[in-house]
């Protein structure tokens, strides 16, 4: 009546004993982590199907074996693609205990709204019906995975004009590429925004598939680069495609989007005070952008990262975001993300290197 599995690209945990059916209706799942740091052990994902023809009550105990950051972990979601409904887990210890109604059908079992490989074939078909939209390969990851980047605009706009938008560098934090998502798809609707019109904008909504594909939480594979810290110094071969990827780019702007488990606050860390504080003035009549800023200056305080690398070669001036899912909807994440980039339009004049 109710199976529980984890035997395809994105589920964590992928090991088999870590999925334990222990009634008809009740399991326990212990998520995993590629290397224990508990501040981005926050990745759950295991399929779930109903073959009765009615919905069905299942208890779902998840074991995270991490004390500190129970408090996060007080709820699941079920769903899919776009849709998603929460269900409080009572908190024992180590484990989030939840009792989750599941309709007839097939399903998924998650802590956050899931951003899979699969999101990415809507962009590939919408690139390859040509328009204003296009797709440029930048190279494979050590898993066989294609890195993407989607562009429009004049490859040859002005050094002021040139943005680049990454997503998706740590697998857990889906808000970042669903964000992302969001300002390509402003930046394709705005017709009437001169501002954009002049961009030549360059996204990679996913920068590292081979996380993501293995259900990590962090890194771009076990033993692998922390893209946010050290993307501008690994030898990870991810790290250097996104590398090339901005020097290719030479962007004036880099939004670098993540999300986080913070619940009434999102995080605002950047490279420059200008600009910033510009964009924070833009967004605070946004209706989208309900929660206060979290975050630091780091200029060239951050010496591995792809921000200090951008800052130094390019002159670029990096706004790096992080979104929590909590209380919030997939279609809410992506109007953020076009909010950021509607702002940084408005803030045009400053974009002068």
């Amino acid at each position: 009546m109710i199976k529980v599995t984890n035997r395809f690209d994105g589920a964590n945990p992928q090991q088999a004993d870590r999925v334990e059916q222990l009634s008809d209706t009740s399991f326990r799942i212990r998520p995993y982590s590629e290397d224990g740091d508990g501040n981005y052990k926050f990745n759950l994902l295991v399929g779930v199907r109903n073959t009765a023809d009615k919905a069905v009550d299942v208890e779902f105990l998840i074991d995270w074996e991490d004390p500190v950051y129970m408090s996060c972990r007080d709820y699941v979601l079920l769903g899919r693609t776009d849709r998603w409904r929460y269900f409080p887990a009572a908190l024992e210890g180590t484990v989030a205990r939840a009792s989750v109604v599941v309709p007839p059908g097939s399903h998924q079992l998650a802590l956050l709204p899931t951003y899979g490989l699969a999101r990415l074939n809507a962009w590939q078909r919408r690139a390859q019906a040509g328009g204003a939209l296009r797709m440029r390969p930048l190279g494979q990851t050590p898993g066989g995975r294609t890195i993407l980047a989607f562009e429009l605009g004049d490859t040859a706009a002005a050094p002021a004009d040139r943005i680049a938008i990454l997503g998706g560098c740590h697998p857990y934090e889906t808000a970042g590429s669903f964000a992302a998502e969001g300002a390509l798809r402003a930046v394709l609707g705005a017709r009437g925004d001169s501002a954009m019109r002049r961009w030549h904008v360059s996204a990679v909504l996913v920068g590292n598939p081979d996380g993501v594909a293995q259900g990590l939480c962090k890194r771009t594979g076990v033993g692998g680069a922390n893209l946010e810290q050290e993307g501008g110094v690994a030898e990870d071969s991810t790290a250097a495609i996104l590398r090339r990827w901005l020097d290719s780019v030479r962007p004036s702007v880099l939004l670098d989007l993540h999300g986080w488990m913070h619940r009434y606050q999102d995080g605002f860390t950047y490279t420059h005070e200008d600009l910033t504080a510009q964009i924070k003035e833009r967004l605070l009549g946004n209706a989208d952008i309900d929660r206060g800023w979290r975050g630091r200056i780091v200029g060239d305080r951050a010496p591995g990262s792809l921000w200090t690398w951008c800052m130094k070669r390019h002159g670029t001036r990096s706004l790096v975001m992080s979104f929590g899912w909590y209380g919030r909807t997939v279609p809410h994440v992506r109007r953020m993300g076009a909010a950021v980039v509607s702002a940084l339009a408005r803030c045009h004049d400053s974009l002068t290197i």
